[in-house]
């Protein structure tokens, strides 16, 4: 008899482990498809900056210094070369939030890098006006709402021609 009850306990023990084992392998496969999303939609959206990199070609710096100092005067041409610069950032970010999204990343670690870089790249009379009209064509699929919240919030702190004014104060500090 106590062996009868010893071998219950046991088979139910035995399925217990089972049971945990089959929902632990089923959230592994779960990690695993979301990092496969996230690494599937950075190898997208590079592929998208470095085939918009070669087509900025070697004008990216002129094209960037005159949308910092004379951005009413950009041409067509040179604003499609500035949309090459100023996407790589959004997609960065994307991607850091699908890996918070994932569990593999922090959310402030994603957080901590748009208030970093939103000044640098949005922070210009060019980078705000392209932030601003181009959020609006990005679905939320695409584009996360807290991800565009915490860059509007970020944008809001921020002056503009903060980067002007840093590569400025640069000019000043050199003796």
């Amino acid at each position: 008899m106590d062996s009868q009850y010893s071998m219950r306990w046991l088979n139910v023990i035995a399925n217990i482990g089972v049971l945990i084992g089959l929902l632990s392998v089923l959230f592994q496969m779960k990690q695993d498809q979301e990092l496969l999303r996230v690494t599937l939609t950075n190898d997208y959206y590079t592929s998208y900056i470095t085939a918009d990199t070669s087509f900025a070609g070697e004008s990216l710096p002129a094209i960037w210094e005159k949308s910092l100092l004379d951005p009413k005067n950009l041409s067509l041409r040179e604003m499609r070369t500035m949309e090459a610069q100023t996407f790589a950032p959004i997609n960065r970010w994307i991607n850091l939030y699908r890996l918070s999204e994932a569990g593999i990343v922090n959310e402030s670690f994603w957080k901590s890098q748009v208030n970093l870089d939103a000044g640098y790249y949005f922070g210009d009379s060019y980078g705000r006006a392209y932030w601003e009209v181009s959020k609006e064509d990005w679905e939320d699929s695409f584009l996360p709402k807290e991800l565009r919240d915490h860059i509007d919030k970020t944008l809001l702190d921020r002056k503009l021609n903060e980067t002007l004014a840093y590569y400025q104060k640069i000019q000043a500090a050199i003796k």
